[in-house]
């Protein structure tokens, strides 16, 4: 059965900016592991989704519950903390992504801000536009 995809103001949920130099390098291909490039894939829709007009966006590796009630951060998408830790630890030497601790907790988990480094990934990122956010 042919059904349309889900989409919310015109766009589709599922389409974000992935950088192909992860796959087309053969150097970086021959580096990175299979959930280093997952980890890559997930942060670049994250950003797509949340990140700042400067390219920053905030996530926790633990689970914590949205205000929509859904469970959130990077072990729901299947990686567990060491393994967040480890990824993250080598996406930075790489130089692909940048990291900075987040100063404000609030109440919540302090978690991580991350900003991809467009130059190492060879693709235009623009946030200044509308977000792919659900209403």
């Amino acid at each position: 059965m042919d059904q349309p995809n889900q989409k919310t103001r015109g766009k589709n949920l599922n389409f974000f900016p992935a950088p192909h130099t992860p796959f087309d390098n053969d150097r970086l291909r021959a580096l990175l592991s299979h959930a280093e490039r997952d980890f890559l894939m997930v942060l670049c829709h994250l950003s797509n989704r949340f990140a700042d007009k400067d390219g920053w966006f905030w996530h926790t590796d633990a689970p914590f519950t949205g205000q929509s009630g859904k469970i959130r951060g990077l072990t729901s998408y299947g990686f567990g903390t060491t393994t967040c830790k480890r990824v993250r630890k080598k996406l930075l030497s790489l130089g692909l992504i940048e990291t900075k601790g987040n100063p404000h907790k609030r109440g919540r988990t302090g978690g991580t801000v991350y900003r991809l480094n467009k130059e190492m990934l060879g693709m235009a990122i623009d946030h200044s536009g509308p977000k792919n956010r659900p209403p």
